[in-house]
């Protein structure tokens, strides 16, 4: 038995989304023959299910784990299951160990790592340990994109190719409980999460990708995705997909065959400057409820620091056509940028509040920069005052969502404070979105004890169970209309 494992963090409430890492890595696993269990919980499950892993006594652990909240608590887990078995083997994968394979691997806690995406690796290191056992390193040394420890110190061996031909590997959703997954989002009732491609060849500076799909964009054949999708939709009557690609329409045709087989709403992600007149309306058309889209920065010159491509005049008119097609965005926003100026901080403000008054369905989100290892901007990070956890499991406090993350370059309360006006502005509320307004269109971003209050309610309405948590929804949904 294998176990896989995902740590979310139940502030974000995203225990509801499909685990496409765990289950794509876990997929691979058993069509090779291993059994295999997925494990996907919130923080506040971590010591029961930690007996209950020890319990079966699995060949190994694995964990998907990315920079954040999900850091520190898979740390968590993994010491816990360390104290119960000493010697289980605990692999880590995912973005945060791929960024950085040599300090995942300096922990006790952590016996091997998987740099890249996982799914040939997981096969040939799962082999060789069943085969040898962990204590035979030299089973390990050639095994592409695999980290392990060699006399107790990290050896990071060569890192392996990107996957060609992502037809080869199916996701096989026998593996969990649908049903769990499937979730409302809106109007739509059954939603699911799904990804159809991997990557993106654009180089936004402060991005993953660069390091972690090195710019490429590979996809799974269309027929692939239909399938797929037509298996969600007649068994576990799904009425619309959140497509979690990382730019949906790097390839239009593509795209649009997929969007016109599958016959679903659709939520997926797309650059501005691919929005035209023409692709607003073709949007519109085959029902896509909403777009998430990075804009960035109101800064030319920010823009153009971290590569975009694109000018604000150019987002604009982007804007504008979703705003004529009356469709559903969610623009994001990154300030605290190293260089930007206060100035420029402000532009990107008097932006937000301008797309806001141009497209009334729009919807932001607004965070501090992150600096990721393995992005453009990470040496400039180090350079102009980013100071890097020592340890691991302290990268959970590296949020840029987080009002207490320790940012060099900008106050990340104020940025919190920012985003959760623009997100009660986007309620039906008359008198929510005029106070709120009046607040972002004067700059009036101290004294937030109207946003705790709503922060608080809404976290109660989510996650309180019985009649005091049904009666708090009820509340909650009443404020929002």
């Amino acid at each position: 038995m294998i176990i896989l494992a995902q740590i979310n963090f139940s502030e974000d409430h995203a225990e509801k989304i499909l685990p496409l890492g765990i289950l794509s890595v876990g997929s691979a696993l058993k069509k090779r023959g291993f059994s295999v269990e997925l494990v996907n919980i919130n923080e506040d499950q971590i010591n029961e299910i930690a007996e209950k892993i020890a319990e079966k006594n699995p060949e190994f652990v694995g964990f998907s784990v990315i920079t954040g909240a999900q850091t520190k608590h898979s740390a968590e887990l993994s010491k816990k299951l360390k104290a119960l078995k000493p010697d289980l083997p605990i692999v880590w994968g995912g973005i945060h160990p791929s960024l950085l394979p040599l300090e995942c691997l300096k922990e006790e806690y952590v016996d091997f790592v998987i740099q890249g995406e996982g799914e040939e690796t997981i096969l040939e290191f799962a082999k060789a340990l069943a085969e040898g056992g962990a204590g035979e390193n030299y089973r390990f040394k050639n095994i592409l994109g695999l980290g392990y420890k060699e006399k107790g110190q990290p050896v990071m061996n060569q890192r392996r190719p990107l996957i060609e031909n992502l037809g080869d590997w199916r996701l096989d959703f026998s593996l969990l409980n649908v049903n769990d997954y499937v979730y409302s989002l809106g109007k739509y009732k059954r939603v699911i999460a799904y990804k159809a491609s991997r990557g993106c060849p654009f180089g936004c500076a402060f991005c993953y990708n660069n390091e972690f799909n090195q710019n490429r964009w590979r996809a799974w054949p269309v027929a692939a995705v239909i399938e797929d999708i037509n298996f969600l939709k007649e068994n576990y009557k799904i009425d619309a997909v959140k497509f979690y690609d990382d730019n949906f329409f790097v390839d239009k045709a593509r795209a649009f065959e997929i969007l016109e087989k599958i016959k679903l709403p659709s939520h997926l992600e797309i650059r501005i400057d691919f929005i035209d007149d023409e692709m607003a309306r073709r949007l519109k058309e085959y029902e896509i409820f909403d777009l998430l889209i990075g804009l960035e920065s109101g800064s030319d010159r920010i823009l153009k620091m971290i590569d975009k491509n694109f000018t604000v005049v150019r987002m604009l008119k982007g804007v504008e056509a979703i705003a004529k097609y009356d469709l559903r965005a969610t623009y994001s926003f990154i300030v605290g940028l190293p260089a930007e100026t206060e100035e420029e901080f402000d532009e990107t403000l008097k932006l937000m509040y301008k797309i806001y008054k141009i497209h009334p369905q729009a919807g932001f989100t607004l965070g501090a920069y992150l600096p990721y290892p393995g992005s453009k901007l990470y040496q400039t990070s180090l350079e102009t005052g980013f100071r890097p956890p020592e340890k691991t499991e302290d990268w959970g406090s590296i949020d840029r969502f987080r009002k207490d993350f320790n940012s060099p370059w900008i106050d990340a309360k104020k940025v919190w404070v920012i985003r959760e006006c623009y997100k009660i502005m986007s309620w039906d509320a008359k008198i929510f979105k005029k106070w709120f307004e009046l607040r972002v269109k004067h700059n009036f971003f101290s004294m937030p004890l109207d946003i705790y209050l709503v922060e608080y309610l809404a976290h109660a309405a989510i996650s309180e169970k019985g009649f005091f948590g049904k009666g708090l929804r009820k509340v909650y949904n009443f404020l929002r209309r």
